[in-house]
């Protein structure tokens, strides 16, 4: 049967983003660690597409029986995991970029019913501006590296500016989009830009 163009190019796109995966996970050191939560937002979101088995099996290849959500594990742990998941993902979401950037919503929207995003999603006055400042904050809670910050380009619109973090930028879209629109962000937009190394930024706005 012939491979058509189209799905040719799905599948470079998708080796092209796992290829990122790995040279990120080839950066990160044993004192880099990411925060249980993140691990079963992305399990949830296996389960969520239908392939409890995928989930399963990158839960194996972790060597855990279970993640505790303020629990902290190695941050190559869940690039490989995302890496693992991310052909499945792909073709649920339409292709591997797509995918990265739904995960980042999944897990920002269950990071806000959980812990500490429930008490932060609580907060009275709740609003995008709001988040912009308590953003850096929740990133910190939930990962040992990385230097986060935003910068305020408007009154409705922001940088969002992120050093040697471990996930390629469409995710971070991905939890900027669903983190807004959670806060009360209507017609929000996000584009995101690698930077270098491991750096890269989101532009961010909304109605």
């Amino acid at each position: 049967m012939a491979v058509t163009i189209s799905a040719r190019t799905r599948w470079e796109k998708a080796d092209t983003w796992e290829q990122e995966l790995e040279r990120r996970m080839c950066l990160a050191t044993s004192e880099d660690t990411i925060r249980g939560m993140l691990f079963n937002g992305t399990l949830e979101v296996l389960r969520t597409v239908g392939d409890g088995s995928l989930a399963q099996r990158c839960v194996e290849e972790c060597g855990e029986s279970e993640f505790l959500d303020f629990f902290s594990y190695p941050a190559r742990m869940h690039c490989q995991m995302v890496s693992t998941a991310l052909p499945v993902l792909a073709e649920a979401f339409g292709d591997a970029e797509e995918a990265l950037r739904q995960l980042g919503r999944l897990v920002a929207n269950r990071f806000m019913r959980v812990g500490a995003g429930k008490v932060m999603l609580s907060l009275t006055p709740r609003s995008p501006r709001q988040l912009g400042y308590s953003l850096p904050m929740a990133y910190r809670m939930a990962v040992s590296f990385g230097q986060y910050e935003v910068k305020w380009t408007g009154a409705r619109s922001g940088r969002f500016i992120l050093k040697r973090d471990f996930m390629p930028h469409p995710f971070h879209e991905g939890v900027m989009e669903m983190s807004l629109s959670m806060w009360g962000g209507r017609e929000v937009k996000v584009s995101g830009r690698p930077t270098g190394g491991l750096d890269s930024e989101c532009d961010f706005c909304w109605q």
